[in-house]
């Protein structure tokens, strides 16, 4: 039975999910979690936010990331007790810096190094395939929602950087990204109490909601376009936001309010009636999880461990199951989900 890697860094710009999974796409055999150093993450930082860099940065931090990737397949053989020569190949999804819709992605930690770092073979550059056909590139993770769901009618959302919602009924599936989740949350607790998240959401609950605020967000265009539709923190970021601010606001009800932000532009999505399963870091913003519940009396809101991948993981598994489609000439991308002109078999193999 052959075995696949897969491997995420998401847009909160943490750190790098590792699996190791089955030939069917939803055992995990092992899975482990690399942080970047603080110095990357702040130059990750700086270069999704401002967008201005030199090349020779570019490319060291390029050099950086695909390093903690294969530093992160190390870690999953030593920790399953296999070798390079029992993994497949290796589905990596890199660092996002940059999203622009239907217009371009671009993500980093090319395959080409973590290949030759670790023996094995590497599909990296996912998304500029579906984003040539005309697609958004983004999100491409509704394809393995479907699997997962096993023919079950279900909504799975991704609670990262940027939330994304699959709906999945009767064989038919649409997703898109919804908004921000734990970008804007992650930021505004980061300048104004030097803290990288808010740890189960104390810190947002001890705010009050400022819906003069709320309403000025929600009446972004973004939340009133239909899908396909895809974003990233180069939009939703803290420059956005001083866009909706007076400056008069306790810091405590922003970030208040930007639960509320997360949980309404979500819920204006989630079919009345479904079974809905979370995944992602922002799961682990127990007050989150608490305000999407409620808002959401009609559904059961659960996790995706119910269906048998732990929620911290999915993506990375994704990452695994579309290397193995790639291989077989399989496509992974959903023409209904991105918008591309058709079915494509998406990655660039770097072969050993």
């Amino acid at each position: 039975m052959a075995n696949y890697i897969g491997l995420m860094s998401g847009t909160s710009l943490d750190g790098v999910d590792g699996v190791i999974i089955d030939e069917t796409g939803r055992k995990i055999l092992t899975q482990a979690y690399l942080p970047y150093s603080d110095k990357l993450k702040q130059s990750l930082l700086e270069l999704t936010q401002n967008s201005k860099t030199s090349l020779e940065n570019l490319a060291n931090i390029d050099i950086q990331v695909a390093g903690y990737f294969a530093d992160t397949v190390h870690l999953l053989l030593q920790q399953a007790g296999l070798e390079a020569k029992n993994i497949k190949a290796i589905g990596s999804h890199g660092q996002s810096i940059f999203h622009q819709g239907s217009k371009y992605s671009m993500q980093i930690g090319h395959g080409a190094l973590i290949a030759e770092q670790t023996s094995i073979t590497t599909v990296a550059d996912f998304r500029m395939q579906d984003v040539a056909a005309g697609g958004q590139g983004a999100p491409l993770t509704p394809l393995y929602h479907q699997h997962m769901l096993s023919g079950k009618d279900g909504v799975i959302i991704n609670l990262g950087g940027i939330a994304n919602i699959t709906h999945s009924f009767n064989g038919e599936v649409i997703g898109f990204d919804t908004g921000p989740a734990n970008t804007l949350l992650d930021n505004w607790i980061k300048k104004n109490k030097g803290l990288d998240y808010d740890r189960d959401g104390i810190w947002s609950r001890s705010g009050l909601v400022n819906q003069s605020l709320l309403n000025s967000m929600l009446s972004d265009d973004y939340f009133h376009q239909e899908h396909p539709k895809s974003t990233g923190p180069e939009y939703f970021n803290l420059d956005w936001l001083s866009q909706h601010l007076n400056g008069t606001e306790p810091p405590e009800d922003v970030q208040r309010t930007l639960i509320e932000l997360t949980v309404m532009s979500i819920s204006a999505n989630i079919p009345l009636g479904v079974d809905v399963y979370l995944c992602g870091g922002g799961v682990h913003n127990l007050f989150l999880f608490e305000r999407l519940a409620c808002q959401n009396p009609d559904n059961k809101v659960t996790l995706t461990n119910d269906l048998g991948v732990f929620v911290d993981y999915v993506e990375a598994t994704a990452f695994g199951f579309f290397a193995q489609r790639t291989l077989a000439g399989l496509p992974s991308n959903l023409p209904s989900v991105t918008g591309a002109k058709g079915e494509r078999v998406l990655g660039a193999i770097y072969a050993i």
